[in-house]
C-alpha cells in the first residue's frame, strides 16, 4: 500500500487540501512567480494569483511571455494550467515537482511497488536517482535546499 503524503502548494507553501484538486502550472506561471517551489498549486492560489490577460496594450504578448501549450488558446492564466486532478496523479505525472513539494516517500514507494507499470517505475527511478545525486542535506532542510535546484525548472 502506498504511503500517505501531503503536497505543499508551490505558491503559498501551505498543504494543498486533500478534498481539492492539485493544479499543475506551466512555465508562464514560473516566469510570473519566480519564487515558486515546484509547479503543483492549490486551487485557491490559482484563483487569487491568476491574471486576466496575456496581451499588452499594443495587442502583442507582454515581454517575456511564455506561450501556452500547443493547441491551447492563450488568453489568461487558465490557458497556462497543464493538469488538474488528484494529488497522486499530479505527483506521478510531474514527479520532479512532487519531490520538491513533499511527495518523496510516496514516489519511492510507487517506484519500488510490485504492481507499478515498468515504464512508470523506470521513469520514477530515473527522477529519484537525479534527486539523490544532489548534494545531500539531511532532514527537513533538504526540501528548503531544493528550492533553487534545477529540478524546479523542469516540472
Amino acid at each position: 500500500m502506498p504511503v500517505a503524503f501531503r503536497i505543499r502548494c508551490c505558491l503559498c507553501d501551505k498543504n494543498i487540501p486533500l478534498a481539492g484538486d492539485a493544479v499543475v502550472l506551466d512555465a508562464e506561471w514560473q516566469r510570473r512567480f519566480p519564487d515558486m517551489n515546484g509547479t503543483i498549486a492549490c486551487e485557491t492560489c490559482t484563483i487569487r494569483k491568476g491574471w486576466n490577460c496575456c496581451i499588452g496594450r499594443q495587442g502583442a504578448f507582454v515581454d517575456g511571455h511564455i506561450a501556452a501549450p500547443e493547441g491551447i488558446v492563450d488568453v489568461d492564466c487558465w490557458s497556462h494550467i497543464l493538469d488538474r486532478g488528484t494529488h497522486r496523479a499530479a505527483v506521478l505525472c510531474h514527479p520532479r515537482s512532487g519531490l520538491i513539494q513533499g511527495a518523496e516517500p510516496y514516489l519511492r514507494s510507487v517506484a519500488a511497488g510490485r504492481g507499478t507499470h515498468p515504464d512508470v517505475a523506470a521513469e520514477l527511478h530515473a527522477v529519484l536517482q537525479e534527486w539523490d545525486a544532489q548534494v545531500p542535506v539531511p532532514g527537513p532542510d533538504r526540501l528548503r535546499a531544493s528550492r533553487s535546484h534545477s529540478l524546479n525548472a523542469r516540472r
